[in-house]
């Protein structure tokens, strides 16, 4: 997709909460996109696409045996609901289509669709994006140990505010009872559902539970650090404490050693006042913009392709804080 634009996304799960919010990030920077939103009940899509503007909202049935004819001549199709036949991914693959698919969390999930990219030979981008927030922690590790002549541990945490509203699927994930994780402990790849404490920006200290998630694999081989976890925890976000609005909290703590040889402790915190669906499709748009600029096809992990300084410059333009400490 090298220098190419976007005339028409298809996303699934279009005008639910995650989707709208990519939706009009996608609006925002591709203004004569064609978007069209699919979903079980398109009429609840309607008033957003009016809102969006050369927008549809129409039907779609991932149980069904076929892609809709609304997907057909897309040029990106971006799945932000479960897709247990990987219909839309076969689809996209086998019809020259770029794909980003933000449920497949963990390694089983993006196994099916690895294979289909090989074996079908995928000639655009594949993107499996199941990391926390689309991808938001990575640039924010990569910043953190450029600060770091070796990097021991990495320690993630996901803070949401409950007075933060949460899509669908991520209230799904966060309210059921969490599997053990995975996470590497000492060099040891494990499962663990140990918690663990975090102190928060303002003192507080919070139980974290462990998450299961690409990002703790990614992570792992950006800083080749023996421990790596992921957490999420509940507790007073930045947004609420400064401005009464929740936002969504990401946390960073790093530990390993300097360039001087001397053992170092940091934390970087990023936090998002407009909440978990705007960053999270953030995060999406910046795998967009990478795609676009990239010679990449076939099954690509977003770590592979994206510009770390530019993703943390479009945070800081869609007004995340980012700080260090």
């Amino acid at each position: 997709m090298t220098n190419k634009t976007i005339e028409h996304v298809y996303i699934a799960g279009g005008y639910g909460m995650i989707g709208s919010h990519i939706a009009m990030q996608i609006r925002q920077r591709f203004p004569a996109a064609r978007i069209t939103l699919a979903g079980r009940h398109p009429v609840g899509g309607e008033k957003l696409a009016q809102q969006l503007g050369n927008a549809a909202s129409v039907s779609l049935d991932l149980n069904g045996n076929q892609c809709p004819e609304a997907a057909s001549n897309a040029d990106m199709i971006i799945s932000a609901v479960p897709d247990p036949q990987n219909m839309l991914a076969e689809y996209a693959i086998k019809n020259h289509i770029a794909f980003i698919n933000i449920t497949l969390g963990n390694g089983d999930d993006i196994l099916p669709l690895l294979h289909l990219a090989k074996y079908h030979h995928a000639s655009q981008p594949v993107v499996p994006l199941g990391y926390y927030e689309a991808g938001m922690l990575l640039p924010l590790v990569a910043l953190l140990a450029r600060q770091f002549k070796r990097v021991d541990t990495v320690d993630m945490t996901a803070l949401h505010d409950l007075s933060d509203p949460l899509g669908e699927l991520s209230s799904q994930e966060l309210n059921n009872d969490i599997p053990p994780a995975l996470m590497r402990r000492d060099g040891y790849w494990i499962r663990s559902s140990e918690p663990r404490e975090v102190t928060l920006f303002n003192h507080e200290k919070v139980s974290a539970t462990p998450f299961s998630i690409l990002d703790i694999s990614a992570v792992s081989a950006m800083t080749n650090a023996t421990s790596v976890r992921l957490d999420v925890a509940s507790g007073s976000s930045v947004g609420m404490h400064n401005h009464q609005q929740p936002s969504i909290d990401l946390y960073v703590d790093m530990k390993g050693i300097n360039a001087s040889g001397q053992p170092v402790a940091k934390r970087i915190l990023a936090s998002d006042p407009q909440g978990q669906a705007h960053f999270t499709a953030l995060g999406v748009l910046t795998v967009i913009e990478a795609m676009l600029t990239s010679d990449n096809v076939g099954f690509i992990l977003p770590e592979e392709f994206i510009d770390f300084d530019i993703a943390l410059q479009s945070m800081r333009e869609a007004g995340v804080s980012i700080t260090q400490s």
